[in-house]
């Protein structure tokens, strides 16, 4: 077989591409396309739940996550129930306050920033309506939120997330 040598430098590189974008996501790579967290590069860490961390989690089977599934605003992925793995900040945890209702989402009397729920979707959807009122989350649940102003699918929309749910604590690569 004869291949020129430009070819030849060409088919090597685009391999060591592979086995370097292999190795990233064999050590616990994650990169974000997501509106719901800073767009980027993102290692799994070894870090407790916090107040502040990133993390990834599966959906439970909830009619929240199945009728975001059929919107579009999450997808359809390989966690269980065919739901893809979400990316949201813990704005709450055990012994947290939280209320949820029409003017957003307060932790401990304190209004979470860009958190008033949308009445309706981009569709024209009317969007779940939550409410909570000075519930103390026990020891395991979280409650997750984005800092995008765009709106995303957090927990304002559905609720408290089990621990159990969650995969992975998530930094960014470069901070």
């Amino acid at each position: 077989m004869n291949i020129n040598k430009p070819l030849m430098m060409l088919l090597s590189i685009v391999a060591m591409l592979l086995l370097l974008c292999g190795g990233f996501f064999t050590m616990g790579g994650i990169i974000n396309t997501s509106s719901t967290i800073p767009f980027g590069l993102y290692w799994k860490v070894d870090e407790p739940l916090a107040i502040g961390k990133i993390v990834v989690f599966c959906p439970p089977n909830r009619p929240e996550f199945q009728e975001a599934r059929e919107r579009g605003a999450i997808k359809s992925g390989s966690c269980p129930d065919n739901f893809d793995k979400m990316m949201l900040k813990i704005a709450a945890k055990y012994k947290n306050t939280v209320t949820i209702n029409d003017s957003g989402v307060t932790v401990n009397d304190a209004l979470y920033p860009q958190s008033k729920p949308l009445e309706q979707d981009q569709e024209g959807r009317t969007m779940p309506k939550l409410k909570l009122d000075h519930y103390e989350l026990k020891e395991n649940e979280i409650l997750l939120m984005s800092d995008s102003d765009n709106n995303p699918f957090d927990s304002r929309y559905f609720g408290l997330i089990d621990v159990e749910q969650v995969d992975s604590v998530i930094s960014p690569t470069l901070k």
